[in-house]
């Protein structure tokens, strides 16, 4: 199974830092967010990675790619453990850089369709936002694979429970009748005080190829966007979709301020870094 990695967004919630820099390259706890969606692939046993862009995509490449004259710098100066994590990352991963076509509309759903000639025919593939990170003991993906291999559906799902004053940012899920795990229907953001629950999607797929067919000739939805969650919801009417609530703290790293909820947790993580930012943060003057 391929992984794909959607950052063909164009982050506009970070301008200007977004203009040159995609979103999923800034650091969180010294890492860029990219290279942690990485290795929660790999951890799963998925070692072909598909990273669809639209601009800035030499970026990208060059982190997963070797640096000749940063590993001598650091062998020389005797930095080995940073030689050592600088090696490794053109190891994680046999990692391809799709540039998602002009003529796609704008949508979370429109790499998928960049992506699919990559993919050989009816092949399962991982999907994921580059914008969303989960904090777990087991691999966001490795959770999701399970189910998928449990329940053979035609889609898994990731989700997370949220309070009301919040459902209006996500896509949201009907459960069928009766079922605590069959998908229904999906609402992409609904009003506020409509959702039909307080499930809702977080940025984790297993697709069979079955989307594909719901995607081809798929009108764009709200804002003109081709949404996934509008190709889900099509899917659930036709075959059995299934939710897979994760165990971990999900941290939607998509704007600024989130960006920063998130790196402040990854760095309480860090032991040589929590006890340090806890007194800064005592220090303040709130």
């Amino acid at each position: 199974m391929k992984g794909i990695i959607t950052i063909a967004g164009f982050g506009t919630r970070f301008l200007p830092g977004s203009k040159a820099v995609p979103k999923e390259m800034f650091p969180i706890a010294g890492v860029p967010l990219i290279q942690y969606h990485v290795e929660g692939l790999v951890a799963a046993g998925i070692t072909d990675i598909i990273v669809v862009v639209r601009e800035g995509g030499d970026i990208v490449r060059s982190h997963f790619a070797p640096d000749t004259d940063l590993e001598r710098h650091l062998e020389r100066t005797g930095k080995l453990d940073l030689l050592e994590q600088v090696r490794g990352l053109s190891r994680l991963a046999n990692i391809v850089l799709v540039r998602q076509p002009e003529d796609l509309p704008y949508g979370n759903a429109s790499p998928a369709l960049a992506a699919q000639p990559w993919l050989n025919p009816g092949e399962p593939f991982y999907y994921m936002f580059g914008d969303d990170m989960i904090l777990a003991d087991v691999a966001v993906p490795r959770q999701l694979l399970a189910a998928f291999h449990r329940y053979e559906p035609a889609a898994v799902l990731a989700t997370q429970w949220v309070p009301d004053e919040e459902t209006h940012l996500y896509g949201c899920i009907e459960l069928k009748p009766g079922s605590e795990r069959e998908m229904a229907r999906i609402i992409e953001k609904p009003e506020p005080g409509t959702a039909p629950s307080n499930w809702v999607q977080i940025g984790h797929f297993v697709f069979t190829s079955e989307l594909f067919d719901v995607l081809q000739g798929s009108e764009t939805g709200k804002a003109g966007e081709l949404w996934l969650a509008d190709a889900v919801d099509r899917l659930a009417g036709r075959s059995r979709v299934i939710v897979q609530p994760i165990e971990g703290q999900w941290m939607a790293a998509g704007d600024p301020l989130r960006h920063l909820k998130a790196n402040i947790q990854m760095m309480l993580q860090n032991d040589d870094s929590r006890d340090d930012l806890i007194a800064y943060l005592r220090s303040l003057d709130l």
